[in-house]
């Protein structure tokens, strides 16, 4: 008789990855009353599956439960949800998953950025948003699963002394959940969206120069002109050396005189622009639109010299074309254009002592823009603020909401105290004083 050999000595046999994948024997268990229904676990996941035979396909469905009990109450809901989708004629193996639909609408944003209708930055910040934050957390989530509470639970994550942010980058991060649902609501995978959590927003005013800092801004840029500025890293090592350009001294007073953003200066070209020398005199600015706007920007006086100047200049170095760039004409990188450009205009901040405010906001390339739209409101003579709005290409109540808050009593004074004439106050005129009663008259003489 042969003898066994001692267990040690026995080989052990790990599980292959189909054997993880398969049903654990002792785990069946048939849903009584609901047909083939059968729930059962593998090892490759601690939580509980639904098995359906229907019009002979097997569906499979994760039911993200480790509990028993909980496992037939959610199987339960996946045979209702089956026969509702046999009923009316839906695919049982339609993909459902948060990932699915959310990489179904990132491919169908690249189609629309592909014929313009959206920005390729747009899509850059939305991959990047949903492969580091929405993907972590949503990915394990079927989209019928996602409810109220699981959106919450993904703003308190992001709403951390870690990561403290903003109330505005928390409602980007709804829109982008609220997107993506909305296109699983178009693709039939779900027919109603979840209640979302609602955030206070806290308009927060612009940062911008007043008359004298903007004085002081251009001034101290005209005398860096040619000059490099070493930046070091925050060891004090050596980063790089920034040399102030021409250019940028240019953009100075353009931008605070012609509204543009400063992604417009990526893609504003000499044919874009028009000169209207006249009764009035001003550039006409008809580039592509930027922030959903398109219409044509009507500039100040003073940008009109800028540009002339521009325009000169370039025609000197053989730029000057009507398909050459305004800016850094000879950067074809236009996004590295757009960060030289403003590499240089925050050195001149640092310099000019400049780069925050005194409430200490940082200010940027874009507080030009911000100026430039605060000039119109406190030196224009009545100006209508659909007009400013059109020109900036922005709203009215971006236009209030924004831009007039920085706006006090002082600032427009003469405006507030102004009136047509002495027939269109308000103040009546002084009462003559009443006859006390009872009083005697004057004698006659």
């Amino acid at each position: 008789m042969t003898q066994s050999p001692p267990k040690s000595q026995i080989s052990r046999v790990e599980p292959t990855q189909r054997d993880r994948t398969l049903p654990i024997p002792n785990t069946l268990h048939k849903v009584s009353g609901y047909g083939t229904l059968t729930i059962y676990k593998m090892a490759a996941s601690p939580f509980w599956y639904a098995r359906y035979y229907e019009d002979g396909k097997i569906v499979r469905r994760s039911l993200r439960v480790a509990d028993k009990k909980e496992a037939i109450k959610a199987a339960k809901k996946v045979f209702v949800d089956l026969k509702h989708r046999k009923m009316n004629k839906l695919p049982f193996t339609k993909a459902s998953g948060f990932e699915v639909c959310a990489r179904g609408l990132l491919k169908e944003n690249e189609a629309r950025a592909a014929r313009g209708e959206l920005s390729k930055q747009k899509i850059q910040y939305d991959t990047a948003r949903l492969e580091s934050d929405l993907l972590p957390h949503f990915g394990k989530y079927e989209v019928a699963d996602i409810d109220y509470g699981v959106i919450s639970d993904y703003i308190n994550k992001l709403s951390t002394p870690s990561r403290p942010l903003t109330i505005n980058s928390l409602k980007i991060h709804l829109s982008h959940i609220k997107t993506i649902l909305k296109y699983a609501q178009r693709v039939g995978v779900i027919t109603a969206l979840p209640a979302f959590p609602k955030l206070k927003t806290v308009d927060t005013a612009r940062p911008w120069f007043n008359s004298q800092e903007y004085s002081a801004l251009h001034a101290k840029c005209r005398s860096l002109i040619g000059k490099k500025i070493r930046v070091d890293t925050k060891a004090g090592k050596l980063l790089r050396y920034v040399q102030i350009s021409e250019e940028v001294y240019d953009l100075i007073i353009f931008m605070a005189n012609s509204f543009i953003r400063p992604t417009d200066i990526k893609v504003l070209q000499h044919k874009h622009v028009a000169i209207i020398r006249g009764k009035d005199t001003y550039l006409r600015l008809t580039h592509p639109p930027t922030k959903r706007h398109g219409s044509p920007v009507v500039t100040m006086e003073r940008a009109v010299t800028v540009y002339d100047g521009i325009l000169a200049r370039q025609r000197e170095q053989g730029f000057g074309k009507p398909d050459d760039y305004l800016f850094c004409p000879h950067q074809l990188n236009r996004d590295y254009a757009l960060r030289d450009i403003t590499r240089q205009f925050d050195q001149v901040l640092k310099v000019a002592g400049l780069k925050e405010t005194a409430n200490g906001e940082a200010r940027t390339l874009y507080s030009l823009r911000h100026t430039c739209i605060m000039f119109r409101l406190i030196n224009g003579d009545g100006i209508d603020p659909l007009t400013l709005a059109r020109s900036a290409r922005t709203s009215v109540e971006m236009i209030d909401r924004f831009y007039a808050k920085h706006l006090t009593p002082e600032m427009n004074i003469a405006q507030l105290q102004s009136s047509r004439s002495n027939s269109d106050s308000l103040d009546p005129q002084p009462a003559k004083p009443a006859k006390a009663k009872g009083a005697a008259k004057p004698r006659k003489k």
